[in-house]
């Protein structure tokens, strides 16, 4: 069948001819059906992408977490520049408060408590430089931030409505 008359979506395989007439062996194999684990990781890798904006600050932290450790293990003095960085959270809102005053009550209560979640994040960070990120308390410190992260994101997203545009 030349080329003209056979129809593209025919799937064909070439197999070149050997010198010495031997035939070609081919050998297919059965797939094998996926272990029980490689199951359980990719059921788990599937809903951690599609939930992935849901899990948004605890990436962040894994992502600090090894960050920091690798900071600390070139230059653990670099904790120094981070140190005073914990203090711009203070000022950024203390400038805010002054340009913008806030109109209500809940509005001074969520600015002073997102300050101090940050100021805390930062503090963190230039002691898991300094100290290193698996000392006990620091450790620890990183899973409560973590966590607070984590619920104040969740209960934030639940509490915000989004408009989808229909079209």
């Amino acid at each position: 069948m030349s080329r003209r008359i056979r129809p593209s979506a025919a799937s064909t395989v070439r197999i070149p001819r050997h010198r010495g007439g031997q035939p070609v062996i081919v050998v297919l194999s059965p797939e094998q059906a996926p272990s029980l684990s490689s199951r359980a990781a990719l059921a788990l890798g599937r809903w951690v992408w599609k939930h992935r904006r849901h899990w948004a600050p605890t990436g962040l932290a894994i992502v600090l977490l090894t960050l920091t450790g690798l900071v600390h293990l070139i230059e653990p003095r670099t904790a120094w520049a981070f140190a005073p960085l914990a203090l711009a959270p203070a000022g950024v809102w203390v400038w805010i408060a002054q340009r913008r005053p806030a109109t209500s009550r809940a509005a001074k209560t969520w600015r002073a408590l997102i300050t101090a979640a940050v100021t805390t994040a930062v503090g963190w960070v230039a002691a898991a430089v300094w100290f290193g990120p698996t000392l006990p308390p620091v450790a620890l410190a990183w899973a409560v931030l973590t966590l607070a992260a984590q619920v104040a994101w969740l209960i934030a997203g639940s509490l915000t409505t989004t408009v989808k545009e229909s079209h």
